[in-house]
């Protein structure tokens, strides 16, 4: 009984053995050395990875390989495993290479001590990181070596990125080194495979002068027509040769590059159909067909940028997402060819050099688009059927409409050249004829000039007498307003002496009355006679004191206010600028009792005392104090409603010792003068006080006093609404040119 269990075991175990072997694909025998050989489907097995997530581990112990075809246009994943087979059948080792057409593309097998290697390789991998081998970077190739009579399995995996195009066509693809080598021989010497590389070289470097060409009119003409076809040349170039171009610049950013790679054909399209538009340059009849283009155009673009989203979450089946892409790219080249065949009609030249451009490539592309559909859904291919030489039909009519494009855009820089040196010669010949007539004209007019300039010369002449007068007549205004404010002020200063003298004179009578009639008196007392004639004598002292403190300040005054000898006289600056602020104050108070002024002083008393014209600088001081006083006064008239706090206007008059220097500031707290009014208020006439109130040559009189008679400065700052501030700045010394 036991010995039967143990068969029936035995049995089970060779029957699942044989399964198991049946699970995987047969083994495929190296019998040659120079060998290039492709396995069949029979050979190998397919597994799908949608996600792209399966480890190698995962791979292993997937059940679902299957068989599956080499092409398949209905396949969505980015990522396909492949498990095959070999053996070596040659009596000495043998060395292969496992081809792979991918962005990323791996191989796992196992060596002859039964271990298992990996490499990976592919178009997105950075150079950095490629495998190498016999000094060439390897980015389509890996190698495998296989002991004599070593039979091994090979793991093959593919993928795309999610950006780019699924896999539809797997294979499994080997060489071994003899024919890895033999091939490449072959392709540079037997086939002058090297000249492809040697012509793709120059064909770049061609089309690139050509892009520079046309950079260089469009900037000497501005016609768009040359910048954009400049922009095409450029990203033709870049989708032709951008292979070389990652390989050469960007080896370490494939993956950057590849993806801005694909936006690179539709760039060059779109500006290949805008050089046509604009070279061509519809009229308005042709208006619909323009905007046909326009919007197929748009749709081309965005179905571009579709097809790459699809990519990534298969939307829709790959093969007619491309299909459609490339009718409705011959539909826009038609559209063009319709456009300028249509304005060919119309006997525009440049028309003409454009249709024979672009018709070579129409008739091109209209034959591939055949072959497409006939290989797609018939798998016919009838490029077969065809001779050699169509393998360069492409690139040939390509070269031809750059070329001849190109040819007919130069031919249209000449004929503008021409144009432009033609009109020219006519803009100069026009220049010289209107010259002519245009000193006929100055000939004639001249004794009519001289005629009127004469007259106006007179007219003039008389002007400028009465505008002197005038001028002499208003400052002569400005004075006699200073001297009336001085007056005002002399008035309300005298006052209080005045008072002071009728006030004791009153008294005084009273005291004599009351002195006589106690004279009169019977008993008479000598005590109340002597204190009244001790009161008589008081006062009459106090009016000798308040009369002479009247007739000191109409001398003063009167010292002041007379004319200007010029004469320069040590001066007590702190005594005149206290004198001249309590005048005009005063002034003011004469002809306004409601006004009221804080008055702050802070005088150095260390202030050296300068030689100046004494009547000139008070009139600056009684100028300035006079303006301080109007500033705040309007202040508190117009903004005094709107202050929060109640407004106290300030007059502040400070004088400091600099040594050389002594400096007067005058400031306020009133409406501030704006920027644009400070820079002008130094001109002579110009005023902000309403007419017949200002003369606008008070600052101007002042600013010329002070810098002109006294070598000196006088600047003002001030902050609209808050207030102003003049200093002025007078030299202790007075410069030896001053002197002269």
């Amino acid at each position: 009984m036991k010995r039967s269990v143990l068969y029936l075991f035995l049995w089970l175990g060779v029957s699942t053995s044989t399964l198991a072997q049946r699970d995987w694909p047969p083994v495929y025998t190296i019998k040659t050395d120079t060998a290039t050989f492709s396995l069949d489907t029979a050979y190998f097995q397919v597994l799908e990875d949608l996600g792209g997530t399966l480890t190698f581990e995962q791979a292993q112990r997937s059940t679902g390989f299957q068989y599956a075809k080499l092409y398949d246009k209905y396949r969505v994943a980015h990522v396909y495993w492949q498990r095959m087979r070999l053996k070596n059948d040659r009596p000495h080792s043998v060395r292969l290479y496992l081809s792979g057409v991918a962005d990323y593309f791996d191989i796992y097998w196992r060596d002859s001590l039964n271990r298992w290697q990996h490499q990976r390789t592919g178009y997105l991998v950075s150079d950095s990181q490629l495998p190498v081998y016999e000094g060439l970077q390897e980015q389509s190739r890996l190698p495998l070596s296989l002991a004599s009579g070593q039979e091994t399995i090979i793991y093959k995996r593919t993928e795309t990125a999610l950006w780019n195009e699924p896999i539809t066509y797997l294979s499994a693809y080997f060489q071994t080194e003899k024919g890895y080598k033999d091939n490449i021989v072959s392709y540079f010497r037997g086939q002058d495979g090297w000249k492809d590389f040697w012509f793709a070289g120059i064909a770049i470097g061609i089309l690139l002068l050509a892009a520079i060409y046309n950079l260089t009119i469009f900037y000497s003409t501005k016609e768009k027509v040359y910048l954009y076809f400049a922009i095409c040349l450029l990203f033709f170039v870049l989708d032709r040769n951008s292979s070389y171009i990652q390989a050469t610049f960007f080896g370490e950013y494939p993956y950057v590059f590849r993806f801005v790679s694909t936006f690179f054909f539709i760039t060059f399209f779109v500006f290949f159909v805008q050089s046509i538009r604009q070279f061509v340059q519809p009229d308005a009849q042709l208006a619909s067909l323009s905007k046909a283009i326009t919007v197929t155009l748009a749709i081309t673009v965005l179905m571009n940028i579709f097809q790459i989203i699809s990519y990534r979450y298969a939307l829709v089946p790959q093969i007619e997402m491309y299909l459609v892409l490339e009718v409705i790219i011959r539909v826009v080249y038609f559209l063009c060819l319709i456009l300028t065949y249509r304005m060919m009609k119309r006997d525009v030249a440049d028309a003409r050099y454009v249709f024979i451009a672009i018709l070579q490539l129409f008739f091109w592309w209209s034959y591939t688009l055949v072959g497409t559909f006939a290989r797609i859904y018939y798998q016919i291919n009838i490029n077969r059927y065809l001779p050699p030489i169509f393998e360069y039909a492409e690139t040939i009519c390509f070269a031809w409409m750059i070329i001849f494009f190109s040819g007919a855009l130069i031919n249209r820089y000449n004929m503008t050249r021409r144009q432009v040196v033609q009109q020219a010669i006519e803009k100069e010949q026009l220049e010289k004829e209107r010259e002519i007539e245009r000193s006929r004209m100055i000939a004639s007019q001249n004794e009519r000039l001289e005629q009127q300039v004469r007259e106006r010369t007179a007219e003039l002449q008389q002007s400028l007498e009465t505008l002197r007068a005038t001028q002499d007549q208003l400052v002569q205004k400005e004075k006699l307003a200073s001297l009336g404010e001085l007056t005002a002020g002399i008035a309300h200063e005298i006052q209080n002496p005045l008072n002071f003298v009728n006030n004791f004179a009153e008294v005084s009578e009273e005291l004599l009355d009351e002195l006589a009639e106690e004279r009169h008196k019977a008993q008479r007392d000598e005590a109340l006679e002597e204190e009244i004639l001790s009161d008589l004598h008081q006062n009459l002292g106090k009016i000798r004191h308040h009369g002479r403190r009247a007739d000191a300040i109409v001398k003063g005054m009167l010292e002041h206010s007379r004319a200007s000898t010029g004469e320069k006289q040590i001066t007590d600056m702190n005594a005149l600028a206290d004198e001249y602020l309590r005048l005009a104050y005063h002034g003011l108070r004469a002809k306004d009792k409601t006004f009221n002024c804080q008055l702050i002083t802070h005088f150095d008393p260390t202030l050296s005392t300068v030689t100046v014209v004494t009547q000139d600088i008070g009139r600056v001081l009684l100028n300035l104090y006079n303006n301080a006083f109007y500033a705040v006064q309007e202040k508190a008239c117009r903004d005094g409603e709107q202050q929060q706090a109640p407004y106290q206007p300030t007059v502040t008059v400070q004088t400091q010792n600099y040594g050389d220097n002594v400096v007067i500031c005058v400031r306020d707290n009133g409406t501030g003068i704006p920027e644009a009014v400070k820079r002008k208020i130094f001109q002579p006439f110009f005023t902000t006080k309403p007419t017949g109130q200002g003369t606008g040559l008070g600052l101007s009189l002042s600013y010329d006093i002070i810098t002109k008679g006294h070598h000196g400065e006088l600047t003002v700052e001030s902050q609209e609404g808050k207030g102003t501030e003049f200093t002025i700045r007078l030299p202790t010394q007075t410069p030896p040119s001053a002197r002269a």
